[in-house]
């Protein structure tokens, strides 16, 4: 399971930090945000956003779970990039070593093109300090356990969800 609670060392933050402030400049980010696949905030870098990023971190987390099991339903693995593409912001979002989520927002004055570019050379990046990190910390590439729920919960959840559109 991956590990909810995390220690950074000075020289790690340093690191990642440095790695965040690069992708933000050449890509011409709004700002750039670093989460751990349980929603927790790690780092954040550049115009702080008008929303409340505790929750945003939840949100991203949850998005990666959901389209964890729409890949499965369609075949594949896993969707290790989403594009959420709006009028006047966008957000791309990638999932390194499938323990973090790098969120990159940024506005129609960059491209989606410069954007992948530059955030696929800051993952890789990303990718050799967490290494690092995780083996100081001794963690291994452990997956996140799928919730269980049982047939009970998932029964009483539909029901509920029925009884709120019902005419």
């Amino acid at each position: 399971m991956v590990k909810g609670n995390w220690a950074l060392f000075e020289e790690d933050f340093w690191a990642i930090n440095q790695i965040l402030q690069t992708l933000m400049r050449s890509a011409s980010a709004r700002s750039v945000m670093l989460i751990d696949k349980t929603g927790q905030l790690i780092n954040s870098i550049g115009e702080p956003p008008g929303f409340d990023v505790t929750s945003f971190s939840s949100l991203a987390a949850a998005d990666f779970a959901a389209n964890e099991q729409l890949a499965e339903m369609v075949g594949e693995t896993d969707f290790s990039t989403l594009v959420h593409q709006g009028a006047k912001d966008s957000l791309f979002l990638q999932l390194i070593s499938n323990r973090v989520i790098l969120v990159v927002l940024f506005d129609r004055q960059t491209s989606l093109g410069l954007v992948r570019l530059k955030a696929r050379r800051a993952s890789d990046d990303l990718l050799d300090v967490l290494q690092r990190l995780f083996e100081k910390l001794q963690y291994r590439n452990e997956e996140v356990a799928p919730p269980s729920l049982g047939a009970d919960f998932a029964a009483e959840a539909e029901s509920e969800i029925d009884s709120l559109f019902r005419d």
